[in-house]
């Protein structure tokens, strides 16, 4: 069993390794060119694992921002992993403390999309298929970096080749098939419209600001379903005791007949 979930986790992953390589390995070759040695970039990559912060960070870096403002800007990007843990408390809470700090160490997009599905169904032994995962995901994105300190150093333009759209595709991959209700929809298209108005901002505050406005756009639709639904529900309770009343009111007009 767990050498099967071991796979499967492996196997799970592996598509979105692909479209996450090309990304990583040009993070590598950024961070190279920013100052960085290959040691330097490869142990960022590694303990970091956040493949939006690295980026927004490098540019940051080289237009000489403030310390602290890189720090805060990279903890906003990243503030979305808070609902990516409390997605997965429930799911997790009967593990120890060291194996949950490890599993939230690893806790990224593709790794949330491959493995909360798995996670919600009560398998015993199902940490391994999202361990599997997550270290799968993991060295590919540690292989990438390394690779792109070695190689991409020699290419200092290679951020203008066009491979981060493998990313791109990657999230949208990640993205469509969890939209699948209203809330999510709504979130979707209010953080996408929000966060092209807001292209122009600063330091990708308009991503920030985008992301936050969608979360709490698919919060307020969650609010007006749930009212929906208890509306819905009292009309339908509403109608049974109608009904209930009605049918009492006729039985002693039967019994009479009879």
């Amino acid at each position: 069993m767990k050498k099967q979930l071991i796979q499967a986790g492996l196997k799970a992953i592996f598509p979105l390794c692909v479209g996450a390589f090309p990304f990583s390995f040009i993070v590598g070759a950024i961070s190279i060119n920013a100052g960085m040695d290959v040691l330097q970039s490869t142990l960022w990559s590694l303990t970091v694992f956040a493949g939006s912060a690295q980026m927004v960070a490098l540019g940051l870096v080289q237009s000489s921002t403030e310390l602290i403002v890189i720090a805060l800007t990279t903890f906003v990007i990243n503030l979305r992993h808070i609902l990516y843990s409390a997605s997965l408390s429930e799911y997790v809470k009967e593990y120890s403390m060291p194996t949950r700090a490890l599993m939230a160490y690893g806790l990224t997009d593709e790794v949330y999309a491959a493995t909360v599905g798995e996670m919600k169904h009560e398998k015993p032994g199902r940490h391994w298929f999202y361990l599997a995962a997550m270290f799968g995901f993991w060295v590919n994105w540690v292989v990438a970096d390394f690779s792109g300190a070695m190689i991409g150093s020699y290419f200092p333009h290679i951020a203008d080749y066009g491979l981060d759209f493998a990313m791109v595709a990657a999230f949208i991959a990640i993205v469509i098939p969890q939209v699948k209700n209203r809330e999510c929809i709504v979130a979707a298209v209010v953080a996408t419209v929000t966060g092209i108005l807001l292209s122009g901002l600063p330091y990708s505050l308009g991503l920030v600001v985008a992301a936050v406005v969608g979360v709490y756009a698919g919060y307020k639709m969650d609010l007006s379903t749930e009212r929906m639904e208890a509306e819905l529900k009292e009309e339908v309770r509403h109608e049974i005791k109608k009904e209930d009343k009605e049918q009492n009111n006729t039985q002693p007009i039967n019994a009479i007949a009879e």
